[in-house]
């Protein structure tokens, strides 16, 4: 299993409820839909829990673009081909600045 974190700049779409979310970008020049799970920390945010910190407003998010850090894992399996999965870790600019310390899952 590899690991690792990029920053990437697009169009975030986030469900708070099911904790998953859909990133617009580009990568290379070519347009690249992201999808996967947002990291607990960030979606007690989008959930407001004041333990948390600051609320953020999940409908505000694809106003215009953000810029994101995704976790990539790149899981290999025996007799499987290598998939990624990928965990919505912080979102950088917007009024937004959740981090996370541990590890995604």
């Amino acid at each position: 299993m590899e690991e690792h974190a990029t920053e990437y700049v697009g169009t975030l779409f986030v469900l708070p409820e099911s904790r998953c979310f859909e990133l617009n970008t580009t990568v290379h020049g070519a347009p690249v839909t992201l999808t996967g799970t947002v990291v607990q920390q960030l979606a007690a945010r989008f959930a407001g829990n004041a333990a948390a910190g600051e609320q953020v407003d999940v409908r505000r998010l694809a106003l215009e673009p953000r810029r994101v850090e995704v976790l990539t894992r790149e899981i290999h399996e025996r007799h499987r081909a290598p998939r990624k999965v990928h965990f919505l870790m912080r979102v950088l600019d917007g009024g937004v600045q959740a981090g996370f310390a541990g590890a995604a899952g």
